[in-house]
């Protein structure tokens, strides 16, 4: 029964939720605020690391899509079912989490990064706590040396999934706000406080960009 299960979800209503959002992605709108140099649509001059809340993931797989961004998921069945539609989307994926295939996800996306690719990677998947800051971002960080830039979100119509993380998923025609926040570093040389040091830093900025874009439509 699950193996049944879990082909029918696979193979009937992934590609079909996957139809339904390419076909809603026509219908919507997006306001981006700073990101200047740093975001693809803005003149970007590097390769960035893209920190952000699992629970606005869809948002830039609809808007940044067909770039070849890269992004790590995790190695289990909600991680699967995020790799097929990111790859739907132009993303690239590399798989492993916190909790398996660490170690191998983050050499595969540092290889990724080291060939020019910009990362993708929410701070608080796959399992939460919600509006956490893990450690991924912040080591691949450390091990490029390129820049994490941090960015909220929040749109104006939408429904919240009754999930960990309150998945936001987009209505039609929905107005959409991307806020992007100042690049943060972490040196090659960085102990364990420094960390703890720029973890503080990176969940202050996210607090208040997505604070920002949810004040922007009234916090509806």
């Amino acid at each position: 029964m699950k193996q049944a299960e879990d082909w029918a979800i696979m193979n009937i209503a992934l590609p079909f939720f996957t139809l339904i959002l390419k076909l809603f992605a026509l219908t919507y709108s997006f306001k981006v605020i700073g990101g200047e140099n740093t975001t693809p649509y803005k003149n970007k001059k590097g390769t960035y690391i893209y920190a952000f809340w699992h629970r606005g993931l869809i948002a830039p797989v609809c808007y940044y899509r067909n770039l070849g961004i890269a992004t790590l998921v995790s190695v289990s069945r909600d991680g699967e079912i995020a790799a097929r539609i990111a790859g739907k989307f132009g993303f690239k994926t590399a798989r492993g989490s916190t909790f398996r295939g660490a170690a191998a996800g983050l050499m595969e996306i540092q290889k990724m990064a080291e060939e020019g690719c910009d990362i993708a990677m929410n701070t608080d998947g796959p399992r939460g706590p919600e509006k956490s800051v893990g450690n991924g971002a912040l080591y691949l960080s450390k091990l490029t040396g390129l820049p994490i830039i941090p960015f909220g979100f929040y749109c104006d119509k939408k429904i919240r999934l009754k999930s960990w993380d309150r998945t936001i998923i987009m209505m039609p025609f929905s107005n959409n706000l991307f806020k992007f926040g100042s690049p943060l570093v972490v040196p090659s040389g960085a102990s364990d406080p420094d960390i703890e040091q720029y973890r503080a830093l990176l969940s202050e900025q996210l607090t208040a960009l997505n604070s920002e874009c949810e004040a922007y439509f009234g916090n509806k």
